[in-house]
Order: C-alpha cells, then structure tokens, then sequence
C-alpha cells in the first residue's frame, strides 16, 4: 500500500471532492449544452470565480457552485486531441455508449439506456453538469436565477433540471439512514482506521492510487499550454497535467419504487416486526443505521455504526446475509483469498466509492417509518435518489462494483442473487438469500425496487484545469514551416547516437541506389519475380509446415490477442509523431505523406457475370471519385529520397446503401502500395516499426539481429525503387476485404498506359509530380484497370498476414479513369490534407478483413484528425 501522508492540493480541487455539504441541503443539477465553444469558454471564465476549492473548508451557509464535463463537451470546448485521448475509455464511451457498456451495468428493461429521459442514446447531448448547492430553499432559487440568466447570456441551453429534496433524519426514501459508510482521504481525515482509510488517489487523479501508480489521466504537451495554466507532471516528464486535482463524477438517476418495496416485504413477510427485520436483511442495516454484524435480532438502539467487519464476526452471514445491499457494495475484509487479512482490506479499497448523491421527489411519509410507507399507497409521484459517486477510475470501481458485486448472481457462493435493494433483474426476477441455520430461507420473485432514469459519465477538472478550459485553444501551427525533427522515444544515449547516425548512412546509401534506375529496371526484369516467388517459398513452407490458420474457414478472421492494446499503442506513437514532429508546421499524414497529386477521376464498374455482381459491382455504373497518388513518408522528402513505395488512394462517391464508418456518407474507398506485400506482416510488427521510426531508427526494425525481418525486407526491396511517374505503377492492396458473404478478395490497380517514364538526373524535389503534368498534358486520360483475386486457401492466401502474395487469378471488374486537368494548386493540396482514405468508409459487402484492417480503423481516423486540428482545417466530406 502506498504512504498515506500525501499533501493534496486543496486550493486546486473542487470543495466537493472533499465534502458531501450536508451544510448544504438544497442542491439542484444542471445538465448544459453549449453553443458557440468560444462563448461556451467565456461563460467557463466566469463561472469558475464562484467555484470554491477544498481549501476554503466546510461552508457556513450561503451557497456553492462545482462545474463537471462529458467527453462530448470537452469535444466541443475544442480542447486538443493529444488532451482527449488521455482520457478513459469508459469516459470516452459514456455511460450509454454501447451494449457492452449496458450489459455492465445491468441497465436493461425499463432502466435501458433508450428509455432514459436524459443521456440516453436518443437524448440531447449534454456538455456540462453544473451542481448549485444553497443552505435554504430560496438560497437555491436565488442561485439557479442567477444562473440561467448567465446561460441565457452565453447561448447555454439547460437541457435538464434535476432538483434534490433532502429527507428527514439523513435517510433515502425506503426509510433506511444513508450514506454512513464512506471512505476516509488519507492525509485528509483524522481517522486512523485502516478498514476506511483509502489514498486519495483512489478519487483524485495525479496522486499514487491503493497500487502506489498513477491512474491513466490527460495530459497535454507544453506547446499547447504556452501560458503555464497546467500543472507539471510529477513523474519524469515534460509533458503537462490537465487531469491533477480531478476526479471522474458518475450521475445516475435512480427511482425508488417504494411502494413496492414495502408492499413485496408485506407479501412474504408475515407480520410488521418480520417485515423490518426482512428489509433490514435485505439492505444490512436496521432503518436507523444500525448494523446487523452487530444487531442481529433487533435493533439496539445505539443507531449508526461503521465500526465492524465481516469475515471475523460473521463469516458465514448468519447475521447479515452474504447478498445484502451494504455487504455486496462494501465487502470490506471478506474478499478470497485471504479473507479477514490486511490483503482482503487492501483489495477491497482498490473499488472504493466517494458518494455525493442527493435525494430527490417527496416523501412517501413524511415519518419514513416502515408502517407509514407501507399504510401511504401508492401516491403516483416519482421518487428516488440522485446517485453521484467519485473516483479516478471508473472501470475498477464504479463499473466493477456495479458487475461484480451489485449484480453479480454468484456473489460470495450465490447462485440466483443480486443486490435484493438496487439489483438488475434481467428477463426475470431475483432471489434473496438469508443464510440461517439449520436451514437458509429463500426468497423468490423480488421485481426489480430501483429503475436508471438516466446517466452520464463526467469529469470534475481542478481548478487550474478549468482555466486552461476556458482559455481560448493554443493553435499548433502559424501558417507554412519546415517540420521539426522526429521524436526521441528512446533514452538519448551514445549508442542510439551512433544507431541513428548508422540508419541515417543507410538510408543515404539506398538513396543513392535509387539513382541508378536503368540497372535497377535491367534488375527488375531479370530476377524480380524469380526472387519474389522464393522469398514467398520460404514463408508458405512455414506455414504449411505448421498449419497455420488451417482451423479457419475462407474469409474467416483470427482476433489477436491484445489486438486492441497494439492498435491504441500504434496510435498514439502516430499521433505524438505528428504533434512534435509539425508542432511549427503544416502537418501531413504519418504514413503516405508526400502528396504527388489529388485528382477527381470517374470509377467505372464494368459488365460482370452475375456470381460477381455484388456491393459496389452489382451493376455497370460510372461513379465520381477522388484520386491521391502520395510517398511512404513519414516525412516529406525531395522525390528521390523518398519515393521507395508509393501509395494509391481512391474514393469513390455517390455510392448507395450504409456505409461502416457514418464520419461520410455514400463513400467507398480503396487504398493501396506499389508493392504486393505490407511493410510488417502485422499489427504486432507494425508497432514496433512506428516505435523505431519515432526514434530515427526504421532501418533497425529489418536488420535487428534478434528479431529478424530479413524476409519483409526482401520483398519491399524487390518492390521499393526510383519510379518514373505515379502514373506507371501497379497498386496493391496488400489486405482482404470482403466481397459479399463467405468470400474474400484482395485487388490490384493496374496501369494501362503505354509510355516509361524515366527518372531524370539530377532529379527535381518534385519530380514524380512534374511526371504527372508531362503525361496529363499528352494524353486525355490516364486509366487504370481494377482486378480482383478471390482466396483460395486460408493457409497460403491467409487473411491475418499480410507479407503473403495471393496466387489466385485476377479478375478485372473496374476501370479508374482520370481525366486530363490542373491539379498542382494550393486548393487541391488544402483538399489533399483534409481528405481522409479509410477502407472503412465501405459497403457491409466489402468489410475490410484482418488484424491491419482492423488497425487501420481507428489508426487512420484518429490521425487524420490530429493531422486537420494541427493544420486547423476541417474534414474534407465529397
């Protein structure tokens, strides 16, 4: 466990961090959307005076204000995507986010997120969440008054209105005291009990967490914080801390079916004392707090209490029962696998929750006693509670909890159970257990007591975060420059000085080879293909030796393991790639930097036999298309240096029917290479191609003695030369898409011109462009002809590798046809820079196949918006 001493800066954390304001009993919530972001930050300017930090203690009257942020409206406070990324996953997502997500959290039925009155899919997106506490009713509305004229002033819609209603004697609307249980902050409370005492980094984000780490958070580089509003890193870093002294809010609005509740216990129960002491199993306490660890039978009177376990003074929950609702949320020193030892507390603190909700509707009775709720009927009002929780990670506790213990039917060696007060019931309802002896009693059929009227993940920024939310963006770039040098990934030592300088000399050395293009074409011509099909015997032996991929079917897939993780990974070494590298600049892509030439051209799909007329092929049509021809990169380079293996993007618009990817509608694009292998076999390799090429070493990755990629450098080199004109090369796609069901095909563009460019000495910086505008200004078309392969074999034609050439014959079924025009002018490399190729901006029919494929989604949307937020520019939409 780490020290608990730690010194928290109070005057940057939000006061409600460090307070539920029980001073405070009138509370209201609004949930914001924003206009224009520029108001929006003026509005943040404002507000934020009147935000109060812990610093200033507990309040004495009067009234306080705390701000917090969804994903969307950080989104559109313009804050940087090197920030946005930092964030979590879960944040990210929402709370709403996706089915996995619901599944989770056991919101299903009426509690799914399509049914939610606020943060449900269908719902107005919220921006904000602004928290109004007062002392007094018209405290309150003096505060919410002033408030909304101020929104009203900046554009602000208040999307949704959720107002507390705090309840006699500190208890929620079953009757039962809350909110006894909660966590003491070390170096904050004067507590010194171990059960309770968590590390603030459990909640507050920058400190070490119950794991002496430090919780993923967003942080952003110094360019982008040139006044210093951020707080350094603590850790050896240079970068900036936007997520310090902030801490993830989780909002859900509960109802409470009281009269439910209280009528299902009169049910089965079969008088008022068994009544209570059934509800007070199901929830582990008596109504006035009381424990039943320690108060078994009856209560006591001694009221709240906090001071137990249960492994040693209940381990087999014949006093409180292993599912109820306070033993399943807190289960303090009874966690395997050694249970009632400093190892179970320390697990246990690992999901600790900060709570600060609030009550909301009237009363059922205004007494809350049990009779009373039960004698009130049902009055038809809603009721419930407004559940805040805070923490700094909000898979390992909130959404654990939530799945692991709340909802979990074999919770501590149940079988059907979950939580009996707060549980998702599934399709059916649940079962409660009291464990007893000689016998357990089972109760069958709870409904369900509590349903989600709506949710929403936020993030409560420190203070020092909020003013550099309310600044005005920092702008990367001022206008055309030279790019920096690559990043340094690596420890800058002498050996990597001289690896650098030895990757540099070879990258010198092919440079000059590629001037040598006559030989080269003599080489070509020669021993080319013999050499390719050699180097492919050697890596069909392989895996016909060892069977690989011999279990799957044609056009079937293999998920890798850790796949996800790679594909982030890739991604932020691209994205930092481009954010240090054009930190001063105009930013190009990654990856097929160099544009030669952005062309508009007409797809024409030729007349086909009926087994191929499918997706985008169903019938002879011409369609409109963008056309990019560019260079490998990573960065731009005079022609000759650099023009190895050329890349070829193609989209074609107008196309009907959904598409994968919604960022575009009605496109289909095509990418490929003038080689008919991918540089890394796959996603693994691929990152630590991007790692070496991020510290100036990508000749390493082939010549590594001790992960040898002497094969994958084989093919690009028998592939990788001078070329006289884009215009004159075949363009592969190196990876499988699908074409309708059960099969998958691979494609290739190949040039029909006639003509053989040669490469001029000494060559122009842009010479291949300068190729382009020779053979536009003779001819009135350049036309490519699109041919397709089906696979034949998973194992020599897989789908998962993609340093394997497919056999198979090809098929024409297209032709691209660019007509003569002026291309070589500042708007079309502006468009250029914008447009996004994805082979997921495709028809279900075509589904790009494979680990690369899978990568490149998200790869290549999350860089092209680096890239167009850099360059302050928008995404190019045909």
């Amino acid at each position: 466990m780490p020290a608990l001493n730690t010194q928290l800066e109070l005057d940057d954390i939000q006061g409600i961090v460090l307070s539920g304001y029980g001073e405070l009993p009138q509370a209201s919530f609004l949930m914001l959307a924003f206009g224009d972001p520029e108001a929006a930050r003026r509005w943040l300017g404002k507000t934020l005076e009147r935000i109060d930090s812990a610093a200033a203690g507990r309040p004495q009257g009067g009234s306080r204000l705390h701000l917090a942020f969804t994903w969307p409206g950080l989104e559109h406070l313009e804050l940087s995507w090197q920030a946005l990324k930092g964030f979590s996953r879960e944040f990210r997502e929402g709370q709403a986010g996706s089915p996995r997500r619901s599944r989770i959290l056991g919101d299903d039925g009426d509690s799914a997120p399509e049914r939610w009155r606020w943060g449900g899919p269908h719902s107005r997106a919220i921006h904000a969440l602004l928290m109004c506490y007062a002392a007094t009713t018209e405290a309150l509305e003096t505060l919410l008054a002033e408030q909304r004229q101020i929104l009203t002033e900046a554009g602000i819609e208040v999307v949704e209105t959720l107002a507390s209603q705090p309840l006699p004697g500190g208890r929620e609307h079953f009757g039962f005291r809350d909110g006894i249980s909660q966590p003491k902050l070390a170096g904050v409370s004067a507590s010194q009990d171990k059960r309770h005492l968590v590390t603030p980094g459990e909640f507050i984000l920058g400190y070490p967490n119950a794991r002496d780490q430090y919780t993923m958070r967003p942080l952003v580089d110094p360019i982008e914080d040139p006044d210093g509003l951020l707080p350094e890193v603590i850790q050896d870093s240079d970068l900036r801390d936007l997520g310090r002294n902030g801490s993830y809010l989780v909002f859900r609005q509960l109802s409470q079916d009281v009269h439910g509740f209280w009528s299902w216990l009169d049910e089965v129960a079969p008088n008022p004392e068994a009544r209570q002491a059934l509800a007070a199993k199901m929830v582990g306490r008596w109504p006035d707090g009381e424990p039943l660890v320690k108060a078994p039978r009856r209560p006591a009177g001694d009221g709240a209490d906090n001071d137990f376990g249960y492994h040693h003074e209940d381990a087999e929950g014949l006093r409180c029962p292993f599912g109820a609702h306070i033993r399943r949320t807190n289960p303090r020193d009874m966690l395997p696998p050694k249970p009632g030892t400093d190892d179970s507390l320390e697990i246990n603190r690992r999901h600790r929750l900060l709570r600060r909700g609030r009550a909301y509707g009237p009363p059922l009775a205004e007494s809350l006693a049990p009779d009373d709720l039960l004698s009130a009927g049902d009055d038809g009002q809603e009721r419930g509670l407004l559940f805040l929780c805070l923490n700094a990670d909000i898979s390992r506790q909130f959404e654990f909890v939530q799945q692991t213990w709340v909802n979990n039917a074999n919770f501590a060696g149940l079988h059907v159970d979950n939580d009996p007060l707060i549980g998702a019931r599934g399709e059916g309802r649940a079962t409660f257990t009291v464990q007893n002896e000689p016998l357990r009693r089972r109760y069958h059929d709870l409904p369900r007591f509590v349903q989600v009227r709506g949710g929403a993940y936020f993030f409560l920024p420190g203070l020092r975060a909020l003013r550099y939310l309310a600044a005005s963006p920092h702008r990367l770039t001022n206008g055309v420059s030279a790019p920096t040098a690559p990043a340094t990934l690596l420890p800058d030592t002498w050996w990597l000085q001289a690896a650098r300088k030895f990757n540099t000399a070879m990258e010198v050395g092919i440079g000059i080879t590629r001037r040598f293009t006559r030989l080269r074409n003599v080489f070509d011509r020669a021993f080319q293909q013999p050499a390719s099909d050699a180097v492919q015997a050697i890596i069909l032996r392989r895996r016909r030796k060892h069977a690989i991929d011999a279990d799957l079917a044609i056009a079937e897939e293999r998920q890798l393991a850790g796949e996800e993780d790679v594909t982030q990974r890739i991604t932020e070494l691209m994205s930092a790639f481009l954010l240090r590298t054009y930190r001063h600049g105009t930013a190009e892509r990654a990856g097929n930097t160099k544009t030669y030439g952005l062309l508009t051209a007409e797809f024409e799909v030729l007349e086909l036999p009926d087994d191929l007329r499918c997706g985008l092929f169903r019938e002879p049509r011409r369609f409109d298309a963008w056309v990019r021809f560019g260079g490998p990169g990573p960065r731009v380079t005079p022609d000759i240096r650099n023009n190895g293996v050329l890349s070829l993007g193609v989209k074609v618009t107008g196309v009907p029917g959904e598409m994968l990817l919604d960022d575009e509608e009605h496109t289909q694009d095509f990418s490929a290479i003038s080689a008919p292998t991918f540089t890394t076999p796959d996603v693994y390799e691929n990152a630590k191609l991007q790692r070496l090429i991020g510290a100036g070493l990508p000749v390493w990755y082939f010549l590594n003695p001790f992960d040898s990629h002497y094969l994958d450098m084989l093919l690009q080199g028998l592939y990788a030369k001078a070329h006289g004109s884009p215009f004159e090369v075949s363009y592969w796609s190196c990876v499988p898409y699908l074409y309708g069901k059960g099969r998958a095909f691979k494609y290739r563009f190949v040039p029909l011109l006639e003509s053989q460019s040669q490469v001029p000495l000494p060559a122009p910086d842009n010479y291949l462009r300068l190729a382009m505008l020779r053979t536009l200004a003779k001819v009135e078309e350049v036309v490519f002809e699109m041919r397709i392969q089906f696979q034949e074999d998973p194992v020599t034609m897989p789908i998962e590798d993609a340093s394997v050439i497919w056999t198979s014959p090809e098929i024409p079924v297209a032709r691209l046809r660019i007509p003569r025009q002026e291309f070589a002018i500042a708007e079309r490399d502006r468009l250029a820079r914008e447009l996004t190729i994805n082979p997921w901006h495709a028809l279900p029919e075509h589904r790009p196949l494979g680990n690369q494929n899978r990568a490149r989604k998200q790869i290549y949307y999350e860089t092209s918006r680096v890239r167009q937020r850099i360059n302050g520019e928008e995404h190019f939409k045909p």
